[in-house]
């Protein structure tokens, strides 16, 4: 994979790596911070025209975003009534040991998503009918994000490899923000209690695996999870591909 090239806080990128532009589709953090000439750029620069918002209700009325002039958002809330409490209560000595060992929980969340998030479907055929430059983001563009990009990826007959290596740089860019929240959250907690905290906040392969060995045991294969699971035929499927495919 090539030199990924990032922008703003919200660290977006073109999904598989390489420059922003001639880019197509895209994946970031939420907007919440962006500035106006970041605004500019993902508009008038890229051609953004569409925003994929999978942010829950909670998280977006923590984190509201402007509207982008050009740019239409699509919110596409996950169905999922867990999560309402912030990471402070959540990640927090004494607590955050009820998670089980590091990685099972995260793992046991990649498994789920292959049943509840039927907006998986709804976001692969929009963006095949739309055929318009676009931006995918959750709140910190790892977990939400990173599956909906892996299946596109993968669904465009990019190699495993390049899939694994694509989400698992969210690490190096979410550097800064991993670090901070270490920082903020660890405050009394012991070293196995560290060691759950980063299994949350870490993209690991483990789960990435997870994720599509679900799809294996509940479809038999990834081509007939596009079909049934996601109800993405033929014709919209290589729409998708000629979105991912640079210009």
């Amino acid at each position: 994979m090539s030199e990924c090239e990032v922008l703003g806080q919200f660290r977006m990128r073109a999904l598989g790596g390489g420059s922003l532009a001639g880019a197509k589709l895209f994946r970031s953090a939420q907007l919440s911070d962006i500035t106006p000439e970041e605004a500019r750029i993902l508009t008038s620069q890229l051609g953004i025209r569409a925003i994929y918002d999978i942010r829950n209700e909670w998280e977006v009325h923590a984190a509201p975003e402007p509207y982008l002039v050009g740019a239409k958002t699509i919110q596409l809330e996950p169905m999922t009534t867990r999560r309402r409490k912030s990471a402070k209560e959540r990640f927090a000595a004494g607590v955050i040991g009820e998670y089980g060992a590091p990685e099972e929980r995260m793992i046991a969340n990649y498994r789920r998503y292959v049943q509840e998030y039927p907006l998986m479907g709804r976001a692969l055929r929009a963006l095949a009918a739309e055929q318009v430059p676009a931006l995918i983001h959750c709140v910190n563009g790892k977990d939400r994000t990173g599956v909906i990009c892996a299946v596109i990826m993968k669904t465009c007959g990019v190699h495993d490899d390049d899939i694994m290596q694509d989400y698992l740089i969210t690490n190096d860019i979410n550097a800064d923000c991993i670090r901070e929240e270490v920082e903020g959250l660890s405050a009394g907690m012991n070293a196995h209690e560290l060691a759950i905290l980063m299994s949350f906040l870490e993209a690991r392969p483990a789960y990435l695996a997870a994720f599509f060995d679900e799809i294996n045991q509940q479809y038999g294969s990834f081509d007939t999870y596009l079909t049934h699971g996601v109800r993405l035929n033929p014709i919209q499927q290589l729409k998708l591909r000629v979105l991912y495919a640079r210009s």
